[in-house]
């Protein structure tokens, strides 16, 4: 799979990190701390923001992607939409806070990108041989978050390592798709 992030603009792709997040908590990234402090929402998006908290929710994505968890966390609990919701609840799910991700995405509720999220999963899944544990990945047309926590949960407590590596892949496809979805809120681009 292509890194998702690498089809980002340039002005995001230089602060995120080009390997894929752990499925846990991971270690920040700290070469990235400095420019994301200093980083403003309208210099990331490159445009005027008509929804704060859109573009407040990309930060924290790029917090998270680059394992700040209590970074993202400050941004993504006084965020009070879906997305924010969202974002919280795959911090959560990294932490790894089964319960307290469960929570926040049933905050979340039914989302309209479950169904393209659920469509861009099933489509790498199916090209790639998926362990017997995630061979509902290539049955996925429709995102469901507590199924991935607990395979998330599932894999760290077994250490399989091919698991693993697929669910970091299919995390990281949930990150851009959300991402994607935030920068088009921010902008006033709605999907």
């Amino acid at each position: 799979m292509p890194n998702p992030v690498l089809c980002l603009p340039r002005e995001i792709t230089n602060l995120l990190d080009t390997d894929l997040p752990s499925l846990g908590p991971g270690t920040p990234k700290t070469v990235f701390e400095r420019q994301l402090e200093k980083t403003s929402p309208e210099a990331l998006l490159g445009t005027a923001i008509v929804s704060s908290e859109a573009a407040d929710c990309c930060l924290a994505g790029m917090w998270l992607w680059n394992g700040f968890l209590e970074r993202s966390h400050d941004l993504s609990q006084n965020i009070d939409t879906p997305e924010g919701s969202w974002w919280h609840g795959i911090m959560h799910r990294r932490e790894p806070d089964p319960g307290n991700a469960a929570y926040w995405f049933r905050r979340v509720g039914d989302h309209p990108l479950f169904s393209t999220l659920g469509d861009r999963v099933q489509k790498h899944a199916m090209q790639m041989e998926l362990p017997d544990e995630v061979q509902w990945l290539a049955h996925c047309t429709y995102w469901k978050p507590q199924q991935f926590i607990e395979a998330c949960e599932s894999a760290r407590h077994h250490s399989n390592e091919a698991v693993c590596h697929v669910l970091r892949q299919v995390a990281a496809i949930e990150w851009h798709a959300l991402f994607e979805h935030c920068q088009n809120l921010a902008r006033g681009n709605h999907p």
